[in-house]
């Protein structure tokens, strides 16, 4: 990725033990070298045995899958100087007695012009001049910077399967098989000041917070799948399908961001969007009612009633303590995940459980289930303090489970044969009920996940009663219409 003027603000770390104090900004060039030897093949293979007379079919296969980088995270290294400054300007009160105020509080100026946006003129303490490294000569209490690795590896995906299928009696169809994949070179989000503090570096003063994104993490996928397909008569068709999986990440979007970001696998437990158990019902009904008439099948049949059924255990949530701020002021990590599990808690996944006043799972105080972590407060930056010991796996708790219906019916009228339209002419209504039973679905990623507060010596100094209760639900029922002309 580059600039087609070439202005890219480049970060890059320095060497060895100087990676942060010799920070510099590179003007112009590619913002990374991506990789050129990615090689993706896709293998697959079918076997049906003579033994199971030609009812039964074996298929496998291999392949490995690449993706870039997400270009609006790429295109937020835009912002770093000497091109723009994304600077911290902080003056305690009272402004007359704080030397680094000297003795002026807020600055106003008025516009030369009350139409137009650029008649302010410029503010004297954001104008700078820049140094060597092309960071400004005034920086204050540090800058925030963007960067990335300069030779990421290319995400990539590493996908296998196999699987049985037979043909049973009775028009049924039984496939069982496993599906998984590992990921590697995941994308993730950082503050690069953590990770040089955790291997003993001296942080720079000029940068207080330095937004990295490595492609660090990893991740994996395996999954049991059972299928039952059956063609009843009259039109009607039905399938069943159970799912047993697992999915395991080190971060389940670019932008989350793992308190321990010094230990990639710290951050290594069940995915966000995990589903331990899912079980689905299909089923399609296409009558056809006039026989030999296609008169009177276009204008009365023309008829489909489609529906699923989707059940599944609920997505993982990771409770977390407030602290006084770890690592330094300003690290941008305030949360730590508890240090231990004492046990003894609920396990329902029911709505009722996460609906409200109180979690029965946690009785009103999850601090008694779950142990406060330690941890050194942060000072005032550039100062720093020892990272705290990983706490437990992440998304060690399970939300509530899903339950929900979806129905769509559809009438087509066929449009008599003519030279215009043609003789496959048709006009479709169709109406799709989404949550037709109206079923409340809890929002997982409303959950209150927070604990409490927690001192640097492990003393739970507040406690949240809320947590494990549900803010929001998904969506109630809703009715869609459409029409539709083809021909």
């Amino acid at each position: 990725m580059y600039s087609k003027q070439n202005n890219l603000d480049v970060l890059q770390l320095g060497s060895g033990a100087n990676a942060l104090s010799g920070l510099n900004i590179r003007v112009g060039g590619h913002l990374y070298q991506p990789q050129k030897t990615n090689f993706g093949p896709q293998v697959g293979f079918s076997w049906q045995p003579k033994m199971f007379d030609q009812k039964a079919v074996v298929r496998g296969g291999f392949g490995i899958n690449y993706n870039q980088n997400e270009i609006a995270i790429l295109a937020n290294g835009v912002g770093n100087p000497p091109n723009a400054i994304n600077a911290n300007f902080f003056c305690s009160y009272p402004y007359t007695t704080n030397p680094t105020c000297s003795g002026h509080g807020i600055l106003y100026q008025t516009a030369t012009s009350s139409t137009s946006l650029f008649g302010y003129p410029a503010n004297p303490a954001a104008i700078s001049s820049y140094d060597s490294t092309n960071f400004p000569v005034k920086y204050g209490n540090g800058i925030f910077v963007t960067g990335f690795q300069p030779h990421p590896k290319t995400i990539a995906s590493y996908h296998y399967s196999l699987q049985v299928e037979e043909q049973l009696p009775y028009n049924s169809v039984f496939t069982v098989g496993y599906e998984g994949n590992q990921l590697r070179h995941l994308l993730t989000q950082l503050n690069y000041n953590v990770v040089g503090l955790a291997q003993g570096l001296a942080l720079n003063p000029k940068a207080n917070f330095i937004d990295y994104y490595p492609n660090w993490a990893s991740g994996n996928y395996n999954a049991v799948i059972a299928t039952l397909r059956h063609a009843f008569s009259h039109g009607f068709d039905a399938q069943a399908q159970y799912t047993w999986s697992k999915t395991m990440d080190e971060g389940s979007s670019p932008y989350e961001e793992d308190p321990y970001p010094f230990d990639p696998q710290a951050a290594y437990g069940r995915a966000d969007y995990n589903v331990s158990n899912a079980f689905k019902v299909f089923g399609l009904w296409q009558p056809v009612f006039f026989h030999g008439n296609s008169v009177l099948e276009k204008a009365l049949g023309g008829w489909s009633l489609g529906g699923i059924w989707n059940l599944h255990s609920g997505f993982p949530f990771n409770p977390v303590y407030n602290t006084k701020g770890v690592y330094y002021q300003g690290s941008g990590y305030g949360q730590l995940r508890p240090a231990s599990v004492r046990g003894g808690y609920g396990v329902s996944t029911s709505n009722s459980a996460f609906e409200g006043p109180t979690n029965p799972n946690y009785k009103g105080n999850a601090s008694t289930f779950f142990t406060a972590p330690t941890y050194v407060q942060g000072p005032a930056f550039p100062a720093t303090a020892p990272p705290p010991v990983p706490g437990i796996r992440r998304n060690s708790l399970t939300g509530p489970g899903y339950n929900d219906v979806d129905m769509s019916l559809t009438k087509a009228f066929g449009i008599p044969n003519n030279r215009v339209l043609g003789k496959d002419a048709v006009f479709e209504v169709r109406a799709d009920a989404y949550n037709l039973f109206n079923k409340t679905n809890l929002n997982d990623s409303s959950i209150d996940n927070l604990v409490g507060a927690a001192a640097p010596d492990g003393t739970v100094t507040s406690v949240n009663t809320d947590f494990g209760i549900a803010r929001s639900a998904l969506g109630s029922r809703t009715v869609q219409l459409q029409a539709r002309f083809s021909f």
